[in-house]
């Protein structure tokens, strides 16, 4: 994967203080090679309010909308305790498995927090061609992955509990498994769980 990372000056300079900064080296975008283990798709802000009728929104949102991350010009801000760093990402290479981890968690100064958006995913057929570097696209024959497991948390992020859909290969059959419990599953039921984790 590369990874281009762009120092942004303090937002409180002035404009022609900010202008000269970004002159310098120190401010130019940089682009380094790494590895991953897996990707880390970060979710929208969750709505606050209820809809019009008084009833709880249940945010959705499409899984390419979050790969789009990984396209190499989408840019997002980091902010650490001192600097503010604008950052994108490309892949340049796809293993044979891959693990995304959705970002449902945030830890503030005081407490956990836990976003409920359901992604919406298809379970086969995910084609990641888009997200490779043109140099890259002609060497990989093979670009789409079917889900083979999917993690999802329930509850609240201090107490809640964890559950898994497992593929079995050679029934085709879906499982759902929790603690010593195992039931069938219909795969369009999987879809519709907070996952946290799919391999």
């Amino acid at each position: 994967m590369r990874i281009f990372t762009k120092k942004l000056p303090h937002p409180d300079l002035p404009a022609e203080e900010k202008a000269q900064l970004l002159q310098n080296s120190e401010y130019q975008e940089m682009m380094v090679e790494s590895t991953f283990m897996y990707l880390t798709l970060d979710l929208p802000t969750a709505p606050l309010y209820k809809d019009e009728k008084e009833q709880l929104i249940i945010p959705q949102v499409p899984l390419f909308s979050i790969l789009a991350k990984f396209n190499g010009a989408t840019e997002k801000e980091y902010k650490t305790y001192k600097e503010n760093f604008l950052k994108r990402f490309q892949l340049t290479k796809l293993p044979p498995y891959l693990i995304f981890c959705i970002k449902r968690f945030t830890k503030n100064n005081f407490f956990v927090e836990k976003n409920p958006t359901i992604v919406n995913f298809p379970i086969t057929n995910v084609d990641l061609r888009e997200y490779l570097s043109e140099e890259v696209q002609a060497a990989h024959t093979n670009t789409t992955y079917d889900l083979i497991a999917n993690i999802v948390h329930d509850g609240k992020p201090s107490e809640g509990s964890y559950r898994i859909h497992v593929l079995h290969h050679g029934t085709g059959k879906w499982y759902e498994l929790q603690d010593l419990q195992v039931t069938d599953i219909l795969p369009q039921m999987i879809t519709l769980s907070e996952a946290y984790i799919q391999v």
